[in-house]
């Protein structure tokens, strides 16, 4: 399986250490199936250093390591009350960390997160929040949340990508 990491650097050797996001999933080294998505992730990061490139890197994984029974993972399909429990976990406790060695599924993109903050502001009802997300086309992505889990990612390229200025 081919997997991109959008950045504003090369990821060659990922790296926990090097591991300062703290996402929906928890923290860990981030990448999708979705080429289209990592590169949108690039110009994000490339713009918020005012930068006119970011770096989408390539890796290749074994088939069907997402089966793999000597990992821990937790796939979720949709964007439903499991996975939203799972990623408001992590956002309310940022510094407890889960067992997975990888967790994979969708990504909340702009109207995902203006949702998600709606209804933690209490404007948007649970299974309002729920009904909506499911209705929308979020992007897959996979965390590798332990030093295990980046056993599996060979590093094949990258490509330099042009980031658009607000």
């Amino acid at each position: 399986m081919r997997i991109f990491h959008g950045n504003t650097m090369e990821l060659k050797a990922p790296n926990l250490k090097l591991a300062t996001r703290n996402g929906d999933f928890g923290p860990g080294i981030y990448m999708s199936e979705d080429k289209e998505f990592a590169i949108n992730q690039a110009g994000i990061l490339a713009r918020r250093e005012n930068l006119l490139f970011g770096i989408v890197s390539f890796f290749e994984t074994p088939i069907g390591l997402m089966n793999y029974s000597a990992l821990n993972i937790r796939k979720f399909q949709t964007p439903g009350a499991a996975w939203l429990d799972f990623i408001l976990k992590n956002r309310r406790m940022p510094k407890k960390s889960h067992s997975y060695d990888i967790v994979s599924g969708p990504a909340p993109d702009d109207h995902a997160y203006a949702c998600l903050n709606a209804f933690e502001s209490g404007l948007m009802e649970r299974a309002e929040l729920i009904a909506e997300l499911k209705s929308c086309k979020l992007p897959n992505q996979i965390l590798f949340h332990t030093a295990k889990s980046l056993l599996f990612l060979d590093f094949i390229g990258k490509e330099k990508v042009p980031c658009s200025k607000k």
